[in-house]
């Protein structure tokens, strides 16, 4: 009697290990290249570059490594001025500098918040490289820069957008006199989001990189506003529910219906061309409205 399997029963022993070495040899590419996919640094130095709108300042933000990194101040439109700054930490794949971060720039201008933005290290403009532990020490480093040039610190909006969110909530756990912490299109965690983008992949396994937000959100004690687009196409609307239910009182969520097509759903644009919707949350959370008592600053 043959002891040779049939056939069907051998192809599909064949098919299974050609399956499991391609799910292995998947696994470790990503893990070898976790950085590259989590910071898509070299794709933000391919961004049209724009034009720095009128009144705005190229400025180099001191950092502890030593390196000088590029930023960008706005001031707020004079007639509109709330002696507010907005300290922006952008998305991932783009640059301060960018076409449309400089127009998000200017309808925070326009709204009534001064704005400093910078790249990461990596990023943009900024000499080094994008690891987890530079962007936070790089989100500290802006702090001190506006501190340093006399903004009080409860005038200060720390603000996520996208891949921001993360350096912004762990920011937000350092400084418990910032006026507030305002997140866009954030993620509960990079393990998180990857997993909607690999779901046939251990991420939660194999990523180090972590940007945990939902774990952070509970220790931060300042204001929080969650807003994030229902038709997200890159960060899904749960991970905005998820983090305004791990976030402190007092807390507001925006469901932000983007009124123009960015292509990923609103992820881009949503929350930006519609800001007076934020006004009523940040009045409440805050005490009082954003009001028109101007800061001076050291030039």
């Amino acid at each position: 009697m043959s002891l040779r399997r049939p056939l069907w029963q051998r192809a599909l022993a064949v098919t299974a290990a050609v399956v499991l070495a391609l799910w292995v040899g998947a696994g470790v590419w990503v893990k070898l290249h976790e950085p590259d996919l989590v910071f898509l640094a070299q794709m933000s130095k391919t961004r049209e570059v724009g034009a720095l709108p009128e009144g705005a300042q190229r400025v180099s933000v001191p950092s502890r490594s030593g390196m000088q990194l590029a930023g960008v101040i706005l001031a707020a439109a004079p007639a509109r001025d709330s002696g507010y700054w907005v300290l922006h930490l952008h998305g991932n794949s783009v640059s301060a500098f960018s076409v449309w971060e400089l127009r998000h720039l200017q309808q925070l201008s326009a709204w009534g918040v001064s704005v400093l933005a910078l790249d990461y290290r990596g990023f943009g403009q900024s000499p080094g490289e994008a690891s987890e532990q530079n962007l936070l020490d790089d989100s500290q480093d802006a702090w001190a820069y506006l501190r340093d040039r006399g903004v009080p610190a409860n005038r200060i909006i720390i603000w996520g957008h996208s891949l921001g969110s993360g350096p912004a909530t762990w920011l937000a756990t350092q400084q418990s006199d910032a006026a507030a912490l305002v997140v866009f299109g954030g993620f509960t965690s990079v393990p998180d989001a990857g997993s909607d983008d690999f779901p046939w992949l251990p991420v939660h396994t194999l990523a180090t990189i972590q940007l945990n937000s939902r774990e952070r959100l509970p220790q931060v004690k300042v204001p929080v506003v969650i807003a994030h687009s229902p038709s997200d196409r890159r960060i899904r609307y749960r991970h905005g529910q998820q983090l305004f239910a791990a976030a402190n009182e007092p807390k507001r969520f925006l469901s932000v219906v983007p009124t123009r097509d960015d292509k990923l759903g609103g992820h881009v644009d949503a929350l930006y061309d519609n800001l007076t919707l934020l006004e009523q949350p940040l009045r409440e959370l805050l005490g009082s409205p954003i009001t028109q008592t101007v800061v001076a600053v050291t030039p």
